[in-house]
């Protein structure tokens, strides 16, 4: 089992292959406010968070659509 656990909803996808093939996935902490008791929850535990990851899998960037909500371990390395 992970030590914290955030829940985190994919915000924008930027794709920046002009120059290189890479992508750019941000995701946010989800918010309070809505009917589902478990974002209320993370929401209080975690009310404000941003991840940004630079992607060059096609395959991966293609299991991150916007909207998608996913579960964000932090377990140690070590």
């Amino acid at each position: 089992m992970s030590d914290v656990r955030g829940k985190f909803s994919v915000s924008k996808v930027t794709n920046h292959s002009a120059t290189s093939t890479y992508v750019e996935v941000e995701l946010n902490a989800v918010y309070g406010g809505s009917t589902n008791a478990e974002d209320n929850s993370y929401s209080a535990a975690t009310p404000l968070g941003k991840i940004t990851m630079t992607i060059t899998n096609p395959d991966a960037v293609a299991k991150l659509p916007i909207g998608g909500v996913f579960y964000v371990d932090f377990t140690p390395a070590a």
